[in-house]
């Protein structure tokens, strides 16, 4: 078959390598759509350990049922289906207390964690257990099923915030995981959604999205929410950049008891305004991964209470997939989300 394979810092390469073949309990899926993650981005620069040079990467992801393993049995070759890509271990203390997304013995379709690597999608084919199988109705296309993993990610933040309705929120970084954070937070019932980010482009498409509001980073943000808000300050700040302007611009909006949800993970330590935060009484709370909430996106779509498909910029062949690494990782680039499907 035909995949990326991501040999070292910057070079990713199309070639031809072994079609894998389902073992016991497994199932081979035929990819039909493939989205290069931010997390993606970060092992071709080669600034992620959870990428080592051999992996085909793609963790979000759809497809169908092109052969079964034995002993598999409710699937058939054809289905059309979404997999859940967190292969925790069920037995250690975190999967048994339902914290399955910190797993310290998981595997991650598509990644390299401390148990291994294991090759994702970004191929025509690509392994998975037949367990983690999502049936996608005829209604839902390959695109929206290939992004509910990302969407997972929003949801489990915004469920962490408790009841949004009526309440006045801010979204910080206008990217995959702030938009689906939009959308979720409308989904709830947010009264205002103001979306933070430096790129006009991607503030259009946050409009698109739910938000209420947009606010460039450029401009004096907590002077314009104080006006927004009357002097009170926003309820809950979902910030999903993760640098130390943003988490910290976050701390200055929140209104006193506010809530702070951290998703974004750009930079992994900084300082934060510590005495700000406790003086404020706020909640910063820390989201990561999904345990639960691929199904629950995934159900989300199917009834047609997100449309995830608008965030979708581009789409190309596999083949181009060099190019397209190539181009988002410059940081010149206005797509938003892109999807690879396998050449015709």
């Amino acid at each position: 078959m035909k995949a990326l394979v991501y040999y070292g810092p910057r070079d990713i390469r199309y070639m031809e390598v072994e079609t894998p073949k389902p073992k016991v309990g497994e199932v081979l899926v035929r990819v039909k759509a493939v989205s290069i993650c931010g997390s993606d981005l970060s092992g071709y620069k080669a600034v992620s350990a959870m990428r080592a040079p051999g992996l085909i990467m793609g963790h979000e992801f759809s497809g169908e049922i092109a052969e079964l393993g034995e002993g598999v049995t409710g699937l058939k070759p054809g289905d059309r289906v979404g997999v859940v890509t967190n292969l925790f271990c069920g037995r250690c203390q975190d999967c048994k207390d339902g914290r399955t997304n910190v797993c310290d013995y998981r595997y991650i379709i598509g990644t390299t964690m401390k148990a291994g690597s294991y090759n994702g999608a970004m191929a025509e084919y690509v392994v998975a257990p037949a367990e983690k199988i999502m049936h996608l109705p005829d209604h839902v296309s390959f695109d929206e099923c290939a992004l509910v993993e990302p969407l997972s990610i929003s949801l489990r933040a915004a469920k962490h915030a408790g009841d949004v309705r009526g309440k006045t929120t801010a979204v910080f970084g206008a990217g995959p995981i702030g938009l689906m954070g939009i959308m979720c937070l409308k989904s709830f019932g947010a009264k205002r959604i103001i979306a933070i980010d430096v790129l006009d482009n991607r503030l259009d498409m946050a409009l698109r999205c739910g938000a209420t509001d947009v606010i460039n980073s450029n401009e004096d943000v907590p002077a314009i929410t104080r006006k927004m808000t009357d002097g009170i300050g926003i309820d809950v700040v979902f910030d999903a950049a993760g640098v130390p302007a943003t988490v910290n611009s976050a701390i200055e909006i929140a209104r006193n008891g506010g809530t702070i949800l951290m998703v974004g993970m750009a930079s992994p330590t900084f300082e934060i305004e510590y005495k700000h935060a406790v003086v404020k009484e706020l909640k910063l709370l820390a989201s990561y991964m999904y345990t639960t909430e691929m199904q629950e996106g995934l159900q989300m779509i199917i009834d047609g209470k997100l449309d995830v498909a608008r965030m979708i910029t581009s789409r190309h062949p596999l083949s181009e997939g060099p190019k397209m690494f190539e181009e988002l990782a410059s940081g010149n680039t206005k797509e938003i989300k892109v999807i690879l499907y396998p050449d015709q």
